[in-house]
């Protein structure tokens, strides 16, 4: 496994870069709630599906498991600083998970779809790396609460929420 990880990679580095263009792929590491790497592929110059994957544990909480998907449009690939606009869906699936509506527990889903909309700006540092920033505004947000005498609790507040995120994008073609 160690071998084929390591081909890639130097296939991908030695290979020309042919970024942001229709049928090129990219890999996605991001800081943000529910999101955590990912995928993009280009369908058009600046038209791009991220599906994203991340698992967390903590002594706390469990194990959490996040599937999610953007859309992302950029509008001047071929420039150094590329602006975009996304739209997000995200599925959240932990243990200790609780629906909170202003302040009132509702019920114990241990799952929650969150999906939202916002944009960006891509920072090409080479042909094959970028980093990025953005914000988005989300339906609900996930937040830490007091808990119970079983445990920690963490709670879905239902609402506009913020949320900002950085990332780095590797394109393997």
């Amino acid at each position: 496994m160690r071998v084929l990880t390591a081909s890639v990679l130097f296939l991908g580095i030695a290979m020309p870069a042919a970024a942001q263009q229709k049928g090129s792929f990219a890999l996605d590491a991001m800081t943000t709630p529910g999101r955590h790497f990912g995928a993009g592929y280009y369908i058009t110059e600046g038209l791009s599906l991220r599906p994203s994957l991340g698992f967390g544990w903590s002594g706390g909480y469990g194990t959490i498991f996040n599937l999610g998907a953007d859309v992302r449009y950029e509008f001047l690939t071929a420039n150094r600083f590329s602006p975009y606009l996304a739209g997000s869906y995200n599925y959240m699936r932990s243990p200790y998970l609780t629906d909170s509506l202003v302040g009132v527990l509702t019920n114990d889903p241990s799952n929650v779809s969150r999906w939202g909309g916002g944009g960006g700006l891509r920072a090409r540092i080479n042909d094959r790396f970028s980093v990025f920033a953005d914000a988005r505004v989300m339906n609900s947000q996930v937040s830490d609460g007091q808990g119970t005498a079983l445990g920690p609790q963490q709670f879905v507040d239902y609402g506009a929420h913020f949320e900002g995120a950085l990332g780095l994008t590797f394109f393997i073609n």
